[in-house]
């Protein structure tokens, strides 16, 4: 293996970590763990994170596509890594790029009423996210 194809496994390896890690964190730690602490008042602070959690996504995401295409091109991933690993993380970068641009500028139209209706989408489109982005870290290491 040249140092180009260590190089490219290193990002995309990395990107899919810390994509997941910092999806675990924030929905199993930092938010719980605000509302715990601040009640009513952790909304404002969980709906100032929210954007930013999803550009740190959109950045990874762009990250780990780009060197899954190079990888894949390269021969670098097995078969089905090469066949997989682009379209899961795909779909990811989708659901995270509908849910900053279309999701939380609808939960914060809504307000209090109908925060559940879009909270509940974006709990389902974090879980969809999670497991494309487990798989693809996966599949990498097959």
């Amino acid at each position: 293996m040249t140092l180009l194809e260590t190089g490219l496994l290193l990002v995309l390896n990395a990107t899919l970590g810390m994509w997941l890690g910092a999806m675990i964190f924030f929905s199993f730690i930092g938010a719980p763990t605000t509302f715990d602490v601040l009640g009513d008042g952790a909304g404002q602070v969980v709906n100032a994170i929210f954007p930013k959690y999803y550009q740190f996504g959109e950045l990874l995401g762009f990250t780990a596509v780009t060197a899954a295409i190079i990888a894949g091109a390269r021969d670098v991933l097995n078969s089905i890594a090469a066949l997989a690993v682009g379209p899961l993380v795909l779909v990811a970068l989708a659901a995270t790029i509908y849910a900053r641009a279309k999701l939380i500028p609808k939960m914060e139209e809504a307000g209090d009423d109908g925060f559940a209706k879009y909270h509940k989408q974006s709990v389902i489109l974090n879980g969809i996210t999670m497991l494309a982005v487990a798989s693809a870290l996966v599949l990498t290491h097959l």
